[in-house]
């Protein structure tokens, strides 16, 4: 793990007013200029809506994209306006203006960019972008100078991490063009490059032990939780949904080999840190991590498996799918880690992703960092929804016993291309959560008088 130091830095200290406004607006490229320029993309109107300038509805939001690239900027787009200048008053703490770091990967190593979600979070507020093995593409790098990353403070100001094949030789010559400072976070294998990631954030987000945990201080929450998230490399898909779990709360993210009888020394390595203390989530069945791999994590916490079987609901268990696995994630809440999104009712946000497009549920974390922490849901179809998640959908549609403007309402994030998520599969979805009258469903509802 290194930091460079960029060797001229083009984000100048200025006086603050209208002179560090306008050489801001000169040196980098504003929030439509990014958009309109002619090495960067626009979203493609749906199929049979020429005149349409999107694919956003009513409660759903189209976040566009042809290819992983596209994909995390228009996310980056949606979530950080970066408007004010780098004078403005409280500038480098408003967090949804622009972010403080960035997270950089390459689109073609799943288990590399699953593990470097953890980096994501506060106190790095370091969204995902995707790079290629020689450099930054065009797309991504307007949409670097776009956000102009204010600085990680309790990082010594890094500004972007290079993670895995994203620290080469042409990324890091453009990024010191720019001026940037970065980290950059090797290892030899993934198991070990998860355990260098869990490193560099614990030193940023809990110095005294280097290990993520929920609590820093007496004005958060959760005692000390270290909650630990497991996953085996070719079930890698049962891991997406956690991507949007770490960048919205800290833990480590960890693998295991289910062909070895015993655990890498990497991921031993990350558990001991955590002394005993860690809450460790499986996730997955014992066809993508054996029962023995998981007995071998008695010794350092405590350990539950998390899938959409339920011992309770199910007499004969049910298949186990990353897609199942999701919708039970999306429900479940377990006071001892402090996990889970407890999303049983309306006024939520979700992000639907085909499953394989695994660079779109990487890419939109972010989703679930800023705004409406919207966990992920997954299909494996770009025609048609998991008939559980159709079910799930049908459960937390919003619904009214006085007045809609009463709300709660949904919000759907639909990331990719129509190939991704076909037109026709988001509006279903999207008019499952058209607010509905109660009085209308099954069984009825007392009735409460207008006001």
């Amino acid at each position: 793990m290194k930091v460079r130091f960029a060797r001229q830095s083009l984000f100048p200290t200025l006086t603050a007013g209208l002179l560090g406004l306008l050489v801001g607006a000169a040196l980098w490229s504003g929030r439509a200029s990014a958009a309109d320029g002619t090495s960067d993309f626009s979203q493609t109107p749906p199929p049979g809506q020429p005149s349409a300038t999107g694919a956003d509805t009513e409660y759903s939001t189209r976040l566009f994209g042809n290819n992983p690239f596209e994909e995390a900027v228009a996310v980056t787009r949606h979530t950080y306006t970066a408007t004010q200048p780098l004078t403005a008053p409280n500038e480098k703490n408003t967090a949804a203006d622009r972010p403080w770091g960035l997270t950089l990967v390459t689109p073609d190593d799943p288990i590399a960019a699953i593990s470097a979600v953890e980096l994501v979070h506060f106190p790095d507020d370091a969204p995902i972008l995707f790079v290629d093995k020689t450099g930054i593409p065009a797309v991504t790098l307007n949409e670097i100078k776009r956000l102009q990353p204010v600085g990680i403070a309790r990082d010594n100001n890094v500004q972007a991490f290079l993670v895995g094949a994203a620290a080469n030789e042409g990324v890091k010559h453009q990024l010191s063009d720019l001026g940037l400072k970065f980290q950059t976070v090797t290892a030899p294998n993934d198991f070990e490059l998860a355990n260098q990631i869990d490193i560099a954030y614990g030193k940023i987000q809990n110095p005294p032990s280097g290990v993520p945990q929920m609590e820093t201080s007496a004005t958060f929450g959760g005692n000390g939780i270290q909650d630990v998230f497991i996953g085996s490399p070719s079930a890698y898909q049962f891991m997406l949904p956690i991507t949007h779990w770490v960048s919205h709360m800290p833990g480590g993210v960890f693998w295991v080999d289910p062909t070895a009888s015993t655990l890498p020394e990497s991921t031993r390595a990350g558990l001991k840190r955590r002394m005993g203390q860690a809450t460790i989530y499986v996730l997955g069945g014992p066809q993508q991590v054996p029962d023995a791999l998981v007995s071998q994590l008695q010794p350092f916490g405590k350990v539950t498996r998390l899938t959409n079987d339920d011992a309770v609901a199910f007499n004969i268990p049910p298949a186990i799918t990353a897609e199942s696995t999701a919708v039970a994630f999306s429900q479940m809440w377990d006071s001892m880690g402090m996990v889970g999104w407890n999303a049983v009712g309306a006024g939520h946000g979700f992000t639907i992703v085909n499953i394989n497009d695994w660079q779109g549920a990487v890419g939109s974390a972010i989703l679930s960092h800023l705004g409406f922490h919207a966990p992920l849901l997954l299909t494996e179809s770009a025609t048609a929804l998991p008939a559980d998640l159709t079910t799930y959908l049908q459960k937390v549609a919003p619904t009214f016993l006085v007045s809609p403007g009463d709300g709660p309402y949904n919000m759907l994030y639909i990331i990719g291309s129509y190939e991704k998520v076909s037109w026709p599969t988001q509006v279903t979805a999207e008019l499952s959560q058209e607010m509905g009258n109660r009085h209308d469903s099954p069984g009825g509802s007392i009735y409460i008088a207008p006001r």
